[in-house]
């Protein structure tokens, strides 16, 4: 794939992905590897962060190019950001031990439980959620692999991630830990829906991503690549076309890659598609 061209007049960009453990920074590296070698050079860099809320900081303060960013987080910033498309869903996961009796998200009001990093998607949400159900717990400033870890040394009851299906972290906990439970959140799923028109789906989590694992009801809510207002035109087309059309060989080493195509890439509502982005879309005719 040619496509040293679309970018001429850029040098350097740089990918804010997420922390260890975390979908982010994994597939940010596959996505790079993917633009650069569609490039000829290394043009663009990985740099490694809590996840969406401190990508969002870094991207509006100029500290980095692209993003990866939720929908949630994004949304009071649309106009000051815009998307080049929806990489996946990410996926909340409320995991605890199956011998532990927690079953509900109010079980775990009081108790010390993972919710991610502060500049994270899975503190943001996940903080929304508890909320919503009025539910305090002991929240412990943990990334993804940390916090499994925890589970397992016993230091929290339960673990918030926010990543596409499957996560790293969680597939760790699968073959490192003792029998999982993952809590259903049917009720929440629709309460945080209707609070919060657009950015949420409901989703299930079965045995087929997590071997073992009994079908739970859950929330999602999309990934964008995201960029500022202002990002060149050209470059949009050119990494908007690049991930889409290059998602196969993506998928091949990132499972959450098959979710790429051409409908569900366009959808970032009620985010802004990058106007060259759009433009690459329309020209495609997908």
């Amino acid at each position: 794939m040619c496509g040293a061209g679309p970018v001429l007049g850029i040098d350097r960009l740089k990918l804010a992905t997420g922390p260890e453990g975390a979908t982010y920074r994994e597939s940010g590296a596959a996505l790079v590897a993917l633009w650069n070698d569609a490039l000829g050079r290394d043009a663009v860099e990985v740099v490694f962060t809590e996840a969406s809320v401190d990508n969002l900081r870094l991207l509006l303060a100029e500290e980095v190019d692209l993003a990866y960013a939720n929908v949630d987080v994004l949304r009071p910033h649309d106009g000051e950001t815009s998307a080049l498309l929806r990489i996946f869903d990410s996926v909340v996961h409320l995991v605890t031990l199956r011998d532990s009796g927690l079953r509900t998200l109010t079980d775990l009001a009081g108790r010390p439980v993972a919710c991610g990093l502060p500049g994270s998607g899975t503190r943001f949400t996940g903080q929304r959620l508890m909320d919503a159900a009025r539910v305090e717990v002991d929240v412990r400033d943990l990334g993804q692999q940390e916090a499994a870890q925890a589970l397992v040394d016993g230091r929290v009851d339960a673990v918030f991630s926010l990543t596409a299906m499957p996560t790293p972290a969680i597939s760790w906990l699968l073959e490192h830990a003792p029998p999982l439970h993952f809590v259903d959140l049917a009720a929440e799923a629709e309460a945080m829906r209707s609070a919060h028109p657009g950015e949420y789906l409901p989703v299930t989590i079965s045995g087929t991503v997590y071997p073992e694992v009994a079908t739970t009801v859950t929330l999602a809510v999309p990934t964008l690549i995201a960029v500022r207002a202002g990002f060149p035109a050209d470059a949009a087309r050119f990494f908007t076309r690049t991930t889409v059309e290059g998602a196969d060989a993506l998928a091949r080493s990132r499972p959450e890659a098959y979710q790429i195509n051409p409908r569900t890439a366009a959808a970032t509502v009620p985010i802004a598609l990058h106007p060259g982005a759009a433009d690459w879309f329309r020209s495609a005719k997908l």
